[in-house]
């Protein structure tokens, strides 16, 4: 019987891993591993993960941040993620700045787009704790 042990080395990584399905919780903390650097195809595929659990709770983050939202999924659909944003024979979704990206530079972006989407589902998170909390204000007050 083997043991993995985390050492955190991003708060809000260990937290989100905490709030998604447990499939993509494992996937979420090794985005940030030295082993995963340079490896841009394991890291798009774990970003499009997290673009299709996000897309299910879309409205709810343009609720409370609309900004986000739409900065997350302009980056979804044009960062050669969603679609092949570096081929030409794609017209319509062709993005020459894209196409003449350096991988380094993709993948730096692809860190950002990922630091993102940790970011949006904590928001999320935030929004039921957000009610509990309401609710406990409110016992505290009334019991003053």
């Amino acid at each position: 019987m083997g043991f993995t042990i985390f050492v955190e080395k991003a708060v809000s990584a260990i937290a989100v891993s905490e709030i998604v399905p447990n499939d993509l919780s494992f996937k979420v903390i090794s985005y940030n591993h030295h082993s995963m650097k340079g490896n841009i195809e394991k890291k798009k595929e774990t970003l499009l993960k997290l673009a299709n659990l996000l897309e299910s709770k879309r409205k709810k983050l343009k609720s409370i941040n609309s900004s986000l939202e739409d900065d997350l999924f302009y980056a979804f659909n044009n960062l050669n993620l969603r679609h092949n944003n570096k081929d030409k024979t794609f017209k319509e979704k062709y993005k020459k700045y894209i196409a003449e990206m350096s991988d380094n530079n993709l993948e730096n972006w692809y860190y950002e787009l990922y630091q993102m989407c940790l970011l949006a589902f904590l928001e999320i998170e935030q929004i039921d704790r957000k009610k509990s909390f309401k609710d406990l204000k409110r016992h505290i007050d009334e019991n003053t």
